[in-house]
């Protein structure tokens, strides 16, 4: 049962991540305090990225070696990663949205 529910558990997260971002990048208020907070300390905002980005690899060499290992429900490893990289995604359109005239 566990093994069945791990895929669709990963699928959820991915789903309601993408809808959750979707959701916050329609609001030009939430978009523009965003941008604020990552021009206020812009090395900063890079720690999250990096660490993000270092998830999503460790993240697909998971799901790799279990799907070589022969765990073929460990595939809900890659849309974990792929969350990862979507948020990353997100930020770097944050960050090269122009501010908007005040």
């Amino acid at each position: 049962m566990a093994e069945a529910l791990f895929p669709l558990v990963s699928v959820a997260i991915l789903v309601l991540t993408v809808g959750g971002i979707v959701w916050r990048g329609r609001d030009k208020r939430r978009v523009r305090d965003a941008q604020l907070a990552l021009n206020a300390q812009p090395l900063l905002s890079l720690i999250p990225a990096a660490f993000l980005a270092l998830g999503a690899v460790a993240l697909a060499i998971l799901g790799f070696g279990s799907l070589a290992a022969g765990f073929a429900p460990r595939w809900g490893f890659f849309p974990l990663a792929l969350e990862a990289l979507v948020i990353i995604g997100f930020t770097v359109w944050i960050a090269r949205c122009p501010f908007p005239a005040d």
